[in-house]
């Protein structure tokens, strides 16, 4: 397999819904990703960043997975019933938002540098 060296890192911030069929994909089109889950946002809710290290010619790929596997949706939200004012008090209304998608960012990749393959290397050779 030829190993080109990667000069772009994307970062694809996901639902956690979405991130297990991504990755699923992501690894049969020969990326290799990394997940790392996260919580916050705007609705405070589970998310997961899913870092991929790639060519720049594979970046159309890559960018048509993410789109095909995190698809927006609405989802019905109650907000939370004390907001901090003083008056008069009305129960919050559920909301329809729309969430999912993906925020992709890509990074120039400067240097690659694979700790411990060499030691690796010398350890095979010597035994």
């Amino acid at each position: 397999m030829d190993e080109a060296v990667p000069t772009k890192l994307v970062l694809a911030i996901v639902q956690v819904c979405d991130v297990q069929r991504l990755v699923h994909r992501l690894v049969a089109e020969g990326f290799g990703a990394t997940r790392i889950d996260t919580y916050g946002g705007f609705l405070r809710k589970e998310n997961a960043v899913v870092l991929v290290a790639t060519t720049e010619d594979r970046l159309p790929v890559l960018s048509r997975v993410v789109n095909e596997t995190c698809q927006r949706r609405m989802v019905t939200l109650l907000p939370p019933a004390n907001d901090g004012t003083i008056g008069f008090y009305a129960p919050p209304q559920p909301e329809q938002v729309e969430v999912g998608g993906a925020v992709v960012l890509t990074l120039p990749i400067e240097r690659v540098e694979l700790l411990n393959r060499l030691a690796r290397t010398e350890l095979a050779t010597a035994g």
